[in-house]
């Protein structure tokens, strides 16, 4: 019998992430690669993807064209067991993705950052070396496949794709083989409809302004919010502000409380911080505070929740 694979000592992947490609690679060739049997074993054992085998695993998924890389980012947004991921495609819009990814970069891009431009009907993303290693040609074209399937998704559209060479030319996805010299990808743009000024049924005002707080607040949950302030910065006043929420059935408080509760649970889920320290970037006075509020939403400790995380992603 072979040993288990060891626990890799450097960056590590989502297990979702690794089996989205996994699937994708395997359905595709046979005798699986070679990364894919290894793969395969890491998520069977519940052991860490290595960074370095999904980097293998995504060469791969280059090797047998766009179609396939397409269809592992479909597969990962159309099973989605992380909470974080399913709040992706639970965005209001695309500027709402824009907003929710963040949280989910670390784990979605493998080292690597975007910078996004929207405009109406058109998003051009940047693909960029952030911890250690410029993106490979196959690395950028996944990530050009999740946004493609995200904004599909979100906006319930057919979105084209075309990626923007460093020397100005425009080529789709499926003309970049890893049998050709490297192209030198800059970036990729996504068109889809605009429908911002086709007519539609009315938007509930308050689920409108909802949106908006929460975005505001996950950007920085740790501040000391407060109804007034976020008004002014909506440009309302208070009163409106809390009229608006309350046709939503809801309360700034209880958004408040919401979005720090999913901030604290994608750290439990995604780190190894001290719940004291967790506690602190999500906006909790203190442990004790956030045990009482986590104990009271999801019916668990955050000792609890991160066990059960855990042990629910093997």
């Amino acid at each position: 019998m072979a040993p288990p694979p060891s626990r890799p000592s450097g960056r590590t992947v989502h297990p979702e992430l690794t089996a989205a490609v996994l699937w994708a690679v395997t359905a595709g060739a046979t005798p699986p690669a070679p990364a894919a049997r290894l793969a395969e074993r890491h998520l069977a054992d519940g052991a860490p993807v290595p960074e370095q085998l999904h980097r293998e695993l995504l060469a791969h998924l280059h090797r047998l064209g766009w179609p396939t890389v397409l269809a592992a980012a479909r597969r990962l947004f159309a099973r989605p067991r992380d909470p974080l991921l399913r709040s992706l495609v639970a965005a209001e819009d695309v500027a709402d993705l824009l907003t929710r990814s963040r949280l989910a970069e670390p784990w979605l891009y493998i080292g690597h950052t975007t910078r996004a431009d929207l405009r109406p009907g058109e998003l051009t993303v940047r693909h960029l070396g952030h911890l250690g290693h410029r993106p490979l040609p196959a690395e950028t074209l996944f990530v050009c496949a999740l946004h493609l399937t995200a904004v599909a998704t979100v906006t319930a559209q057919d979105v084209d794709a075309v990626l923007l060479t460093g020397d100005g030319r425009t080529l789709p996805p499926s003309a970049v083989h890893p049998t050709d010299a490297p192209a030198p990808i800059a970036a990729w743009r996504l068109r889809w409809t605009d429908t911002a000024t086709a007519p539609t049924a009315p938007h509930p005002a308050g689920r409108r302004l909802l949106g908006e707080v929460r975005r505001r607040i996950a950007l920085d949950p740790a501040a000391p919010w407060r109804v007034g302030d976020t008004a002014t910065g909506l440009g309302l006043s208070a009163r409106t502000l809390q009229r608006a929420l309350r046709t939503a059935g809801t309360t700034f408080q209880a958004e408040l409380t919401a979005v720090r509760l999913d901030t604290a649970g994608h750290l439990l889920r995604r780190t190894d911080l001290p719940l004291a320290d967790i506690a602190a970037a999500a906006g909790f006075t203190d442990h004790p505070h956030l045990s009482r509020r986590f104990r009271a939403h999801h019916g668990c400790t955050p000792s609890q929740f991160r066990r059960r995380s855990a042990e629910a992603a093997h």
